[in-house]
């Protein structure tokens, strides 16, 4: 699929008003210096509305984007301006990746962008990572500070999903 192609595909399926410029809202900024041109930001919160979903959690932001090697790599973006609910997140994360899923075959990475750190459902959580389960496995939700510069690059490139 080229990249004309990848864009119409996503783009026929949401609703004109639900597409969007950016990752960041509610008071967290996700800086997309580096992020490859060919993506397509989709509003959730405004899809979910669209399509009468209004009672399934769901996340902020969900970005489809082509990577390096020609992938195509669907993130789902919880924004916290606050603290961040562990068990909140993951609800969010796991309906926005069921939704991705639905739209276009994709390679998935959740993540969680925060301000003001998580608050665990368990204190003996010692090793601090968000997983959600989604078709079947386990993913490990991305974790990074609203505002500082190249954010969402950087977890994206930690995680492999592209080089450059």
């Amino acid at each position: 699929m080229n990249e004309k192609q990848f864009v119409s595909k996503i783009r026929e399926q949401i609703n004109e008003d639900s597409l969007t410029t950016s990752c960041g809202d509610e008071g967290c900024k996700v800086d997309m210096t580096d992020i490859p041109r060919s993506r397509v930001i989709i509003h959730v919160e405004n899809e979910f509305d669209f399509r009468k979903m209004t009672k399934e959690k769901r996340c902020d932001r969900l970005l489809f984007f082509i990577n390096t090697e020609k992938r195509i790599v669907a993130v789902p973006i919880e924004l916290k301006s606050g603290k961040a609910s562990e068990s909140d997140v993951v609800e969010k994360l796991e309906n926005s990746l069921k939704f991705a899923s639905d739209i276009l075959k994709s390679e998935y990475c959740p993540i969680l962008f925060h301000k003001r750190g998580i608050k665990w459902s368990s204190q003996s959580n010692l090793k601090r990572q968000l997983i959600v389960q989604f078709q079947g496995k386990k993913l490990q939700v991305l974790i990074g500070k609203c505002g500082q510069k190249k954010n969402l690059a950087q977890l994206l490139r930690s995680a492999g999903y592209f080089s450059t």
